[in-house]
């Protein structure tokens, strides 16, 4: 996860060595945690991690938290629903273009 992390850490906003060895580490754990082996999946977990660690203002106990928590109520970064569990839609919620 460390390759993905540094990749995607942004330009200019370079993370540093110790900062990638944590976030990485946040990343395993959480990988573990949730049992993920698929990659997409896996890249998932390591992105929403990057966004709240960028965010700032929470410890990295936090940040495995609210990650964890996220992935299992299946909601992807950015906000979007990833694809397991499936979306859980309100009666109405899809309108139809004419």
């Amino acid at each position: 996860m460390r390759d993905y992390l540094k990749i995607h850490s942004g330009d200019g906003n370079a993370l540093s060595p110790d900062e990638l060895d944590l976030l990485d580490a946040l990343a395993k754990r959480a990988i573990g945690e949730l049992g993920i082996t698929e990659q997409g999946d896996k890249n998932e977990v390591a992105a929403r991690i990057l966004s709240l660690y960028a965010i700032g203002g929470r410890s990295p106990d936090e940040i495995l938290e609210v990650t964890i928590r996220l992935q299992r109520q299946g909601l992807a970064p950015g906000g979007r629903r990833s694809e397991f569990p499936q979306p859980k839609r309100a009666a109405g919620a899809m309108r139809v273009r004419r």
